[in-house]
C-alpha cells in the first residue's frame, strides 16, 4: 500500500493562502490597491473637471470676442449693420422673438401709414437684454431702432379693442383673430401698440412675459448699482452686447407723443 502524499492527505495541515483564507500580507496588499485605485480615480475626476473648465473658459473667451467684434462693427458703420438677428440670438437665443403690428403712442386708430413710414407697420420684434429690437424683417442687419423695457409693463387689450392689420402676419389665415398689446410706462402712458396674430405658439402672451421679465431685471440692476453692487452682477457677453445695441438703438425710435408726464411737468404751479 503506498502512503498519502502531503498533496493528498487531508490530515496534512494546509496554509490559509492554500485554503483561501486571506493573509495579513494579502488584507494589506488589497488595502493598498483600493487606495491606489480611488485615487487614480479622484485624480481622473480632477482631470476631467479641469478639462470642462478649461472648455468653459475657451468658449467664453472666444464670445466675448466674437460679440466684441460685432459691436465694433455696429459702431463703425454707425448703426446699420452688426447688429442682425442671428447675432442678437447668440449662443443662447433671445427671449422673445416673433412678428407683429407696431404702432408709436395711443392714437385713437391705427393710421394708414404706421411707424417708421412702412405702410402695413408689420416687423420683426426681438427681446434680449433690457431692450426690445424692432426689425424691418427677420433678415435685416441691424434693427430699425430699440425700445427700453424698464418701468414698463405690457398690458392685453380686450378683444373687442384689437387691431385687424390689413395684410396677415406670416403664418395667419384670413380667419386668424389677433390680440393688441399696449407697452405703457408707470404713469400709464401709451408708448407702442403691438398686435400679434393668435396661433399655436401663444406670441402675445410670450410677449407681456418677457417683457416683465427684462423690466424687473433692469429695475434691479440699477438698484444694485446704486447700491454701489454693481461688480456683483454677472451676465453673458451676448446680453452685455444686446444692453450695448439696445442703449444706441434707442435713439433712433420714432418721435413721441406727448404723455402725461411732459403734461403734469408743463403744468403751472398753483397759486397759493
Amino acid at each position: 500500500m503506498s502512503e498519502p502524499t502531503a498533496a493528498t492527505d487531508p490530515a496534512q495541515p494546509q496554509s490559509k493562502e492554500e485554503a483561501g483564507q486571506p493573509t495579513k500580507d494579502t488584507a494589506v496588499r488589497r488595502e493598498i490597491g483600493n487606495s491606489v485605485q480611488s485615487t487614480t480615480s479622484s485624480s481622473s475626476k480632477r482631470h476631467v473637471s479641469s478639462l470642462k473648465g478649461s472648455r468653459r473658459e475657451s468658449f467664453a473667451r472666444r464670445s466675448s470676442e466674437i460679440f466684441a467684434a460685432a459691436r465694433s462693427h455696429f459702431f463703425r458703420s454707425r448703426g446699420q449693420t452688426g447688429a442682425s438677428v442671428e447675432t442678437l440670438r447668440g449662443n443662447t437665443g433671445a427671449d422673445f422673438e416673433g412678428f407683429a403690428t407696431v404702432h408709436r403712442g395711443d392714437g385713437g386708430g391705427m393710421p394708414s401709414l404706421l411707424c417708421c413710414g412702412k405702410k402695413d407697420g408689420l416687423y420683426f420684434l426681438l427681446i434680449k437684454g433690457y431692450h426690445c429690437f424692432v426689425f424691418g424683417d427677420e433678415e435685416s442687419k441691424s434693427p430699425k431702432y430699440a425700445i427700453e423695457l424698464m418701468s414698463r409693463k405690457a398690458v392685453i387689450q380686450p378683444s373687442h379693442e384689437s387691431f385687424v392689420p390689413r395684410a396677415p402676419h406670416p403664418g395667419a389665415g384670413h380667419d386668424t383673430t389677433y390680440t393688441t398689446i399696449h407697452l405703457e410706462t408707470g404713469l400709464g402712458d401709451v408708448e407702442y401698440k403691438f398686435t400679434f396674430a393668435n396661433m399655436d405658439d401663444q406670441l402675445a402672451s410670450k410677449f407681456t412675459n418677457a417683457v416683465s421679465t427684462a423690466s424687473n431685471d433692469a429695475s434691479t440692476e440699477q438698484v444694485r448699482k446704486r447700491l454701489g453692487h454693481e461688480g456683483l452682477l454677472s451676465k453673458r457677453s451676448s446680453v452685455r452686447y444686446a444692453d450695448a445695441i439696445g442703449a444706441a438703438k434707442a435713439k433712433d425710435q420714432p418721435d413721441a407723443p406727448v404723455g402725461a408726464g411732459e403734461v403734469l411737468a408743463g403744468m403751472p404751479a398753483p397759486g397759493y
